[in-house]
């Protein structure tokens, strides 16, 4: 599958560490209805790493983020891209420890196993774009408590250090589907994190199918919102918990 985010089926792959050779294969699918995050589906399968040809940035920071390592620009027959993986003759894309090599299965594995245990904050290690619900189009306004009839989403991209401003006024005026829509423009603008008050299941369930993280439960200012998501002070939701508003 040339996109890592239309893909539906998997191999998983079992590997013998002492000769390098692979000892089991099989085909599972994925559900995005059962299971809306499929970085977590494949660390729930205990699933170490994941190689694939196209992949977007958030959904890598996804894989990441649940402790797999991302093997990207593989392509062709899955038995070559195997044997070629095996052979060190694949390279690790988007790693700067084996930047410009080739990178075989006993490197990669190392680094699996150096990295357990370890939670990872991809919003300290990768520039990335962070949503945050504000009832005005700044920084300095108040966090909004809503998602979907936020009146404003305020984006923050880390590599830019810059804020966009998100005019969400037809989510507060619509009689239904507010929540979905909000989520189509977080999705839109790249944002792999979300930081608001409250979401309801809907909207809940089309970030996590888009590998967008959220972070409910927010308050004060968005400036204070976004340091603390940076410092690590808000926890993740992982089941739609917030309040089942919009």
């Amino acid at each position: 599958m040339p996109r890592f985010g239309l893909a539906r089926h998997f191999y998983f792959v079992t590997v013998d560490q002492q000769i390098s050779q692979v000892a089991d294969l099989q085909q599972h699918e994925w559900d995005p209805q059962d299971k809306p995050s499929v970085a977590r589906w494949l660390r729930e399968q205990q699933v170490n790493g994941v190689i694939c040809d196209g992949i977007h940035p958030r959904f890598q920071a996804a894989l990441e983020a649940e402790g797999l390592w991302v093997l990207s620009g593989a392509w062709g027959e899955v038995n070559d891209v195997l044997e070629q993986w095996l052979a060190g003759q694949l390279p690790l894309l988007n790693d700067d420890t084996f930047h410009g090599r080739q990178c075989s299965y006993q490197q990669v594995h190392k680094r699996c196993d150096n990295a357990k245990g370890l939670k990872t904050n991809t919003a300290k290690e990768s520039n990335m774009k962070i949503a945050i619900t504000a009832q005005n189009p700044s920084p300095e306004s108040q966090v909004d408590p809503r998602f979907g009839r936020a009146a404003w989403i305020m984006i923050y991209d880390q590599e830019k250090k810059s804020w966009e401003s998100i005019d969400n006024s037809t989510g507060i005026n619509a009689s239904h589907g507010a929540g979905i829509q909000a989520a189509q423009k977080v999705v839109d603008h790249q944002a792999v994190a979300l930081v608001t008050g409250a979401i309801g299941p809907k909207a809940f369930k089309s970030l996590t199918a888009a590998a967008v993280k959220i972070f409910h439960g927010a308050n004060g200012t968005v400036e204070n919102a976004l340091s603390a998501y940076l410092e690590g002070n808000l926890s993740e939701t992982s089941t739609n918990d917030a309040t089942g508003g919009v």
